[in-house]
Order: C-alpha cells, then sequence, then structure tokens
C-alpha cells in the first residue's frame, strides 16, 4: 500500500528570502525538484556539510554549475538568528522497543535542522501510568516549546495538555494515534482501522471453519494509548461482519496484563486447556511476542499468529516461523516527518496535510530477509 503523503510531505528548507528571489533567481526548490531531492539535501551540497549520497552531490552539483547558482548569504543569516525549541513528548522505551524508533527518526530530522537553530527536547512518560504523562505534561508547559512532537496516550490528560497548547499558539503534532476534533498541525501514523481490515483478510483466508480464533488485549490501565488498538479491532472485526465470518468461526477476547509475566502465563495455560480447536491469535499491539513464547515453550502446533511493529522479538519469532504475519508501520518516518512538519511550520508557515497515513507494510518469513527491520528511508 502506498504512502497517501509520499507527494506532499513537508520538507524542510531555507528561509523565504533565501528561496523566492525579488530578481527572478533559481530557488533551492527549483534544484530540489530537478535533482528529485529533498530542498535540505541541496542546502548540505551548497554548503558543504557532507552527509549526501556520491550520486546526488554529483547531480545537484551538474545543476548548480549549469544555473551558476549563488546562495543569498544575507537571507541565510536572517534564517538562523532565531532559537526554536521543540519538545517530544513519548513513551518510555527500550533500545530496540517500538517507540526507539520514533526516536530515531526525531534524531535524524533534528541533525538535518539544527545548523538553523532549531533545538529538540525528549520528555518520556510511562505509557500505564496517567498521572506520571500529566506531571510531565506540566513540564513542558514549564518549558514554553515553540512546538511539540506528542503521543496521545491518556485521554482526560491529553485534552487538558492540547487545550493549554492551543491556548498559548503552541503548534502540535500526533504520532501513532490521532485525536479527532483536535486542531493538530499533522498526524502521522497508520491508518489503524484499514490495518485491522487487512489483519483479519490474512488472518482467514484458508484458516479450518468452526475453530477458536483468540483476540488478545493488553490492559494497559486506560487512556488514549488504546484508541489505536480498538480501532484495529473495529477494522479487524468489519472484514468478519462483511463476509459474514460470525457464524463460522468462535471469535473469543483474551485479557493479558501489560507488565505481569506470571499471570500471563496462567491465563494463556486456562485458555488453551479450555478452549478447543484454537486456530489462530491476534494481538492489536506490538506483542505478539508473548503469545508465540508461550506457544514455542508449550509445544502447540498449527496456530497462525499475526501481530503488530517489527521489535526484535517480533521478528525473531517471525523468522523461526511461530508468528505468520506482521503487520508494521514505519515508526522512524512518523517522528521524522513530524518533527519536521514543526520546523517547516515555525521558520516557514508551511503546512502539509493534517492527516499523513503511512505504508501497511505486511512482512512474512519469506520476505523479512528483503525488508530492513529497523529501515530509515528518508533522503
Amino acid at each position: 500500500m502506498h504512502n497517501s503523503c509520499a507527494r506532499t510531505m513537508p520538507q524542510f528548507k531555507m528561509s523565504t528570502m533565501d528561496l523566492v528571489n525579488p530578481d527572478g533567481r533559481i530557488r533551492i526548490k527549483d534544484i530540489a525538484d530537478m535533482t528529485n531531492v529533498s530542498p535540505g539535501t541541496v542546502d548540505r551540497v551548497i554548503h558543504n556539510r557532507g552527509g549526501v549520497a556520491p550520486e546526488s552531490k554529483e547531480r545537484i552539483e551538474k545543476i548548480l554549475k549549469k544555473l551558476n547558482f549563488k546562495p543569498n548569504k544575507m537571507a541565510q543569516m536572517l534564517a538562523i538568528k532565531k532559537d526554536h525549541k521543540l519538545i517530544s513528548l513519548l513513551p518510555e522505551t527500550t533500545p530496540s522497543g517500538y517507540w526507539s524508533q520514533v526516536i530515531t527518526g526525531i534524531k535524524r530530522a533534528e541533525l538535518e535542522s539544527a545548523d538553523y537553530r532549531v533545538k529538540t527536547e525528549l520528555l518520556q512518560f510511562n505509557q500505564y501510568n496517567a498521572a506520571e504523562f500529566e506531571t510531565i505534561a506540566g513540564r513542558l508547559l514549564e518549558m514554553n516549546p515553540d512546538g511539540v512532537l506528542l503521543a496521545p496516550f491518556f485521554k482526560k490528560e491529553v485534552l487538558r495538555l492540547i487545550q493549554e497548547l492551543e491556548e498559548r499558539g503552541v503548534p502540535y503534532v500526533f504520532v501513532d494515534s490521532n485525536v479527532e476534533g483536535a486542531d493538530s498541525l499533522a498526524y502521522y501514523g497508520q491508518h489503524s482501522h484499514r490495518s485491522g481490515y487487512m489483519a483479519a483478510k490474512f488472518m482467514f483466508q484458508g484458516l479450518p471453519e468452526n475453530t477458536t480464533v483468540l483476540l488478545v488485549h493488553m490492559q494497559r490501565g486506560g487512556g488514549m494509548g488504546a484508541n489505536q488498538t480498538a480501532n484495529r479491532e473495529a477494522g479487524f472485526r468489519s472484514y468478519i461482519e462483511k463476509f459474514g465470518l460470525e457464524s463460522k468461526y468462535n471469535l473469543q477476547r483474551v485479557d493479558l496484563s501489560a507488565d505481569n509475566v506470571d499471570k500471563n502465563y496462567a491465563i494463556l495455560k486456562e485458555v488453551f486447556s479450555s478452549s478447543k480447536n484454537i486456530s489462530g491469535v491476534i494481538t492489536f499491539n506490538s506483542r505478539i511476542y508473548r503469545i508465540a513464547e508461550y506457544i514455542e515453550e508449550n509445544l502447540i502446533k498449527n496456530v497462525r499468529l499475526i501481530g503488530y511493529d517489527l521489535l526484535e522479538r517480533n521478528v525473531k519469532h517471525l523468522e523461526q516461523g511461530t508468528v505468520e504475519c506482521l503487520i508494521a508501520q514505519r515508526p522512524q518516518l512518523q517522528g521524522y516527518y513530524g518533527l519536521m512538519a514543526l520546523t517547516n511550520f515555525l521558520l516557514f508557515e508551511q503546512r502539509g496535510k493534517p492527516v499523513c497515513y503511512m505504508p501497511i507494510d505486511i512482512l512474512y518469513q519469506e520476505n523479512i530477509m528483503d525488508y530492513k527491520v529497523y529501515p530509515f528511508d528518508v533522503e
């Protein structure tokens, strides 16, 4: 599935004074369009800052020479005279966790915009603790940011935060989950309902009828973070309803703890002991590895497992064949484009599309080796 925003994604560029000249001189954006790279890449070649692929650099230099391009030095000075403080508010993560990939994208954007005095800071919260989120959100407001990149996890607390940001005129961008009705600058994330629909399509393809499919939920203590998983499940169920599968399969909900491994083991043991003919399991978050670990330990066969996100532990079980399918959503791009959208807006008052969906990547054991586990496919 193609990225619906690929051609309209905000790109970092120099100030309007530098790009649009009253005497009609060529703009950096024009050169970027000619060479099929970002304006930021053209800027790096002009100022010899490195970090550009040799073939791209050669292509850009040829165009610069042909057009006799001369950068506007005064405009460059004006573009960097003001500091811009951006804050990312994200869940705590491990080095191999989902949110670490979002942070990778943010760091890439920070690196590209550093020459223009854009400063970024990361604040993190426990995604299972709404009170902690509110405390850290208060700290964020005390820091008086110029822009905020936000993962919306707790509904009431998030709404209070964005109300305060809007009253102060501070732009904010959502990643991973969207908040309907909010006046965000942009949202970057998966079309969760559509991804759930696709998950159902893969789950029931050739699955024996009159068997049980487990729908696993991880209890996080409430909040906005469940919005993404709820939408995925709604899409999953819409496929079932469309094709009249309710009478052909037994759908059984299973609630697991987000952090209690022993409790989860006991629950899964009871479910697999009492439920007959379990043929499929899906989690609507990134923790399918927990089901895979139980199945491998107990030598359970012929159960189709489908989950989300390219965590190392998920990929391991996909490669071993225990997990049949993983649905990925390019979190690095979410972080990168989210921060660049804020940068572009603050420096140039440019808005991109308000909702930009990431591609929905379907990974199997047969194609995971050709897919970078933690891709960062940005120019």
